[in-house]
């Protein structure tokens, strides 16, 4: 089993493309990200590398600075995924393909019925709640 940090602090290469993926700023002050400093930063607790899920979700690419903040626990966890939130489609691209992540194609269960969904969410009341919005 692969940490996320570990993968991170052996493969500095790994981090500089990580870096070029959000345009060489700080995803929350966009400052400037200066070559050769420890900038990533990892949210909640390291996931395994080996898992099958989308690991940008788990980091941020922050200035040294900002780095120590969100580091030393002063910005909580709830804002920290709303920055990750607010990356850029192209970004979140980017990073997925650097970090090796390739989402499961969908593939819907072998009785699935539109008509019977369709009368399901008019009998729920769900049809109405998807067309206003609640």
């Amino acid at each position: 089993m692969t940490l996320l940090s570990d993968h991170l602090t052996n493969n500095p290469a790994t981090v500089q493309r990580l870096i070029g993926a959000i345009g060489g700023r700080c995803e929350n002050c966009s400052n400037s990200v200066p070559p050769g400093v420890p900038v990533i930063h990892i949210i909640g607790s390291p996931p395994d590398i080996g898992a099958a899920h989308d690991l940008q979700k788990h980091l941020l690419v922050l200035c040294p600075s900002c780095r120590e903040s969100f580091g030393s626990g002063r910005v909580e966890e709830s804002l920290q995924r709303e920055l990750v939130r607010h990356r850029s489609r192209d970004a979140r691209s980017r990073m997925q393909e650097i970090l090796g992540y390739r989402p499961r194609p969908y593939v819907p269960p072998g009785d699935f019925s539109p008509e019977a969904v369709f009368h399901e969410m008019i009998a729920s009341g769900a049809l109405d709640l998807c067309l206003n919005g609640g």
